[in-house]
């Protein structure tokens, strides 16, 4: 997958030419859900009240998403596209990234992925995702804490207002 979107289309429709048309539909459909998403504060999607707030903000980009929040990938590709080896492949882009094939993709997921990587980039963490937490563990360890694993903390001990360890069980 390319980094520059046109690039990425570009070489999708050099391999399926027949489906230029609904190349464009389904990643375009992809991209209205992407802005939307995007030009939303999204905070907590449980809180009603913040929903509300955002609904008044910016009604249509919420109706977008509400549109398409009960609809999953496989099938908004399939409106479009015909090509069975071209929809292995959306398939396929969707599995990666969320370990299940497009019928199965919420296409709000969908969407947030499969344009990211063309907006801001997508980027991993040396090691994985796991990565994250030895990292932080290894950099509190240096600054002279002690890391205690599996232990359960029964209160945290505060000094003028601020942690500064826990008792542990």
């Amino acid at each position: 997958v390319h980094r520059e979107y046109n690039d990425f289309i570009e070489e999708l429709v050099s391999k399926f030419p027949h489906e230029k048309e609904g190349i464009l539909k389904f990643y375009g459909t992809c991209w209205k859900i992407f802005n939307s998403l995007n030009s939303l504060e999204l905070k907590s999607l449980e809180e009603p009240l913040y929903l509300f707030g955002q609904f008044f903000k910016k009604p249509l980009e919420c109706l977008t998403l509400a549109y398409y929040l009960p609809q999953n990938a496989g099938d908004i590709a399939r409106k479009f596209i015909k090509d069975q080896q071209l929809l292995s492949f959306i398939d396929a882009e969707c599995f990666i990234v969320s370990t299940v094939n497009a019928l199965k993709t919420p296409m709000i997921n969908a969407s947030m992925v499969l344009c990211d990587r063309h907006f801001g980039g997508i980027n991993y963490p040396v090691g994985g995702v796991g990565g994250i937490a030895v990292s932080l563990a290894n950099g509190l360890v240096e600054k002279g804490s002690a890391i205690r694993y599996k232990a359960n903390v029964t209160n945290v001990i505060l000094e003028n207002g601020k942690a500064v360890g826990v008792r542990l069980s």
